[in-house]
């Protein structure tokens, strides 16, 4: 299964989770309505009771009263029917109510209240009027003791009846507001789940299927483009970062694997045994350890696998680090030759710790009688004084960029070396802490686009400009991606010899 589709089902699954959620959210909301519905339907009727009980304990006082004043017989009949019927209503009451203590009690009360005015003042009374005491009878029911179980009696049922309704209202508000806040809970949880799921989808396209679209795109230029020269980005989230820089690896060392199947075929065509030397005898195979300096270095010649261009590094007697890079015209063993000769020179000069124009100048000795010439820099980095010195014989220049992405080039001192010889001058300038210098050949500056422009060296600094700092602080990485970017704009990648070399100062 795809990652898209991967994806898609898990937010499927989430989205049936948070469903399953909002059923079961809803099924509670309708017990819990259920219940409090039920609740206000048994109260309903025992509010009706209660008002139907007072009414009731009123006509019996009222009958009671009408058989003792005008001694009708009805009267006491309706009173007995009466008494009876708010009995019946309390035994009701108490029974409707047993599953709520508080109301079931109040009941019990009135009941009882009930029954002590019944002895207080119904019974004697009748009892007298059944005597003919017509007189005392009348006294009785209008005595302290009748007429305070009457009025206990009522209070009882009043608040029986006050707390009944006030219950049913009660369950009633809770339910309203029960039902308000459910429903807001379920308004803003259904917003927010939506939310989050267009945030979902949102983050997914952005953070996976896009980078993955990129990804996707670069592996297939690489793969389609002439000799993979197309650069793999590393965008998106680690995961495809590193899958990207692993590709991208790859894809370096397929280019590499290119360029040295290549340059043997060429060499095929040279004298096998001398062009082996010569590469051995050019090629950097220790870099020295100077204080404060990291050191990387690239070359690749145009024809075979000898080149006119060369670099070096050179610890000098004072402690600082001298680097050279140099074109020798032409390709091939000739101008390998003369690259070996120019070499040998430059170095024992500046091993002795000759100052960098005595050391140009012996160069433009040693080929006096040459028929070649050579383009040259030396470069010297001194970490005690923080300066960068340098002598240009006609070369490109170099170009340091300081930690603030200031770039400044190291532009020629004097004529290129030949037989014609010359003078050299000498410059300087400040080489702080963070500061990166990187010297190279005309085979980097002078390859062309599409269109036919050449790169040129304001280029090279933009590039190196656009470097993030832990790039520029790695000068392997720096010069591999400066080769990346310039081969991939160049339509005619090695029609010269290519040398890069780049220095950082650590501290």
């Amino acid at each position: 299964m795809t990652l898209r589709n991967r994806t898609f089902v898990a937010a499927g699954v989430a989205l049936a989770a948070f469903g399953i959620m909002g059923v079961i959210v809803l099924a509670q909301y309708a017990a819990t309505a259920v219940t409090s519905m039920a609740l206000q339907g048994a109260l309903a009727p025992a509010v009706d009771t209660s008002a139907d009980l007072s009414l009731e304990q009123a006509k019996a006082s009222g009958d009671l009263a009408d058989y003792i004043m005008l001694q009708r017989p009805e009267s006491l009949d309706s009173y007995r029917q009466t008494i009876g019927r708010a009995t019946t209503l309390l035994e009701d009451l108490r029974r409707s109510l047993a599953g709520e203590p508080a109301l079931s009690e109040l009941a019990t009360t009135a009941l009882t209240a009930q029954r002590a005015w019944v002895k207080a003042d119904a019974e004697p009374s009748i009892s007298l009027m059944e005597n003919g005491r017509r007189i005392r009878a009348m006294k009785q029911t209008n005595s302290p003791e009748a007429w305070a179980t009457y009025d206990a009696m009522v209070a009882a049922s009043n608040r029986l009846h006050d707390e009944l309704n006030a219950t049913r209202n009660a369950a009633a508000d809770a339910l309203s507001g029960f039902t308000r806040t459910l429903g807001i809970t379920l308004v803003v949880v259904g917003v927010l789940v939506l939310l989050g799921f267009v945030l979902f989808l949102m983050g997914l396209h952005l953070w996976v299927l896009v980078p993955l679209s990129l990804l996707r795109d670069d592996l297939t230029r690489a793969t389609r483009t002439e000799k993979h020269t197309t650069p793999i980005r590393a965008p998106g989230p680690p995961e495809i970062q590193e899958v990207a820089r692993d590709a991208e690896e790859l894809r370096r060392s397929l280019v590499a694997e290119i360029d040295a199947a290549e340059s043997a075929r060429e060499g095929l065509m040279q004298d096998a045994p001398l062009v082996a030397a010569m590469q051995s005898e050019l090629a950097v195979t220790s870099v020295p350890e100077v204080p404060g300096f990291e050191l990387a270095g690239y070359a690749q010649s145009a024809e075979g696998v000898v080149a006119g261009d060369w670099w070096d590094a050179i610890a000098r007697p004072d402690g600082s680090l001298a680097l050279v890079v140099a074109d020798v015209s032409g390709h091939g063993p000739q101008a390998g030759i003369t690259a070996l000769r120019i070499r040998a020179v430059l170095r024992s000069a500046l091993r002795e710790g000759a100052d960098l124009d005595v050391a140009m100048s012996r160069a433009a000795d040693a080929v006096a009688d040459d028929d070649h010439f050579a383009t040259a820099i030396i470069i010297s980095l001194n970490r005690v004084t923080g300066t960068i010195t340098w002598c240009n014989a006609g070369h490109h220049p170099a170009i340091t960029v300081t930690r603030d992405k200031e770039a400044v080039l190291c532009e020629p001192t004097g004529p290129l070396i030949s037989y014609l010889g010359g003078e050299w001058g000498v410059r300087t300038r400040f080489f702080s802490t963070g500061d990166v210098v990187v010297a190279f050949t005309d085979g980097l500056v002078e390859s062309r686009n599409a269109d036919g422009d050449e790169l040129e060296a304001a280029a090279v600094g933009t590039f190196i400009r656009g470097m993030d700092g832990p790039v520029r602080e790695n000068p392997a990485e720096l010069i591999t991606r400066l080769l990346t970017q310039v081969r991939h704009r160049a339509a005619d990648w090695r029609r010269d010899d290519v040398t890069v070399i780049a220095a950082y100062r650590q501290h």
